[in-house]
């Protein structure tokens, strides 16, 4: 198991190094602002100066461990100036160390570390990471966070509180690697983790593993290439239907003037020669359009004959295997309310004809 041990940064600016530690084997990694994470990393942790968070102790007899923890709480912010930040846990028997630091301080430390990619699981006062006898006060060094630890007290190594802290008894100072040693222990397990409350590390949420990312993918790219034939066939069906279509209207135009080769020229020629007759165009189209969309929507029926006449009727004959898929299309016609006069005959085949006349309502 490899740890990532650094300093809290103490400002902006500040740039402390970061260690390695795997297995109780320390490994200088460089300073945060040239910091790479590594895939080997479990867990990084970080210990806050103890200028920056204030360590208090207190006995509570006689309450169970939830409602100590929320006194020494009530107690530490009472205690303090403006909004702290406090979580507090159990340490030996009665007694109930509570750790407390401004919000400000917290936060400007995380996001000093989160520019490097680094977010600490723990976040530990230093002062809590070294043991200390009942009647020895002992003093620790790391990456130039200095402390001065007692029983219950954890305060900056200053002069000033040495005097009155530790009076005339000698200060015990731990070596490099007895701090580190305290401080790997510390990662397995912690005393108090700021990083609790309103500072809690946000899991990130796994809605799909890789794998099932990968069939995801897959799944997607497969649904847009049906997609994308689906729209291909439709087009071609649409375009082979249009083509059969225009050859049969093409195939009655030239029964008039052979003389005609696209339907396009047959339309010019239709709309000159009403013209020439007097007849309004618009009184055409629409019926020829009602016509063939009932054609298309039966079944076998199909249009070998049509002509328009100068009184605006509209002359086809309709011919089918069977007068039901003729009917289909009639009452198509009339249900978009065009009157007409159908006669049925056969012919030499023994197909089912219909001459049709239609007129504009």
């Amino acid at each position: 198991m490899t740890v990532v041990i650094l300093r809290f940064p103490l400002s902006d600016f500040d740039d402390p190094a970061l260690f390695r530690v795997t297995d109780g084997l320390w490994q200088h990694a460089g300073l945060l602002s040239e910091f790479i994470t590594s895939a080997d990393d479990e867990t990084v942790m970080a210990v806050v100066s103890p200028t920056d968070v204030r360590c208090s102790w207190f006995s509570l007899q006689g309450l169970e461990a939830r409602q100590a923890e929320g006194v020494a709480k009530l107690r530490a912010a009472e205690q303090s100036l403006g909004l702290v930040h406090a979580v507090a846990a159990q340490e030996v028997g009665d007694d109930y160390v509570t750790a407390i630091i401004a919000p400000e301080v917290m936060q400007r430390g995380l996001d000093r570390l989160a520019t490097r990619g680094v977010n600490p699981e723990i976040v530990l006062p230093f002062g809590l990471a070294i043991d200390a006898p009942a009647d020895i006060v002992v003093g620790a060094e790391f990456d130039g966070l200095n402390v001065l630890r007692g029983a219950q007290f954890a305060i900056p190594d200053e002069a000033a509180f040495r005097s009155i802290f530790a009076g005339d008894n000698a200060v015990e100072h731990l070596d490099a690697d007895s701090v580190r040693a305290l401080l790997w222990k510390a990662s397995q397990q912690p005393l108090l983790n700021l990083r609790d409350g309103m500072f809690a590390k946000k899991e990130r949420s796994i809605w799909a593993t890789a794998e099932q990312l990968k069939w995801i993918k897959r799944l997607c790219v497969a649904l847009v290439v049906i997609s994308l034939l689906t729209v291909l066939v439709t087009l071609g069906k649409y375009w082979n239907a249009t083509s059969n279509e225009n050859s049969i209207a093409l195939a009655s135009a030239q029964k008039v003037d052979p003389a005609i080769t696209d339907v396009e020229q047959a339309e010019t020629q239709l709309a000159s020669a009403m013209r020439k007759k007097g007849i309004v165009q618009g009184r055409f189209s629409p019926l020829s359009a009602a016509l063939w969309r009932s054609v298309k929507a039966s079944p076998n029926v199909s249009v070998r004959d049509m002509r328009f006449g100068q009184d605006g009727t509209l002359t086809v004959v309709l011919a089918a295997p069977s007068s039901d898929n003729i009917n289909q299309t009639l009452l198509a016609i009339q249900q978009d309310g065009y009157p007409i006069t159908a006669t049925p005959r056969t012919d030499a085949t023994g197909a089912t004809l219909v001459d049709l006349t239609m007129r504009m309502p």
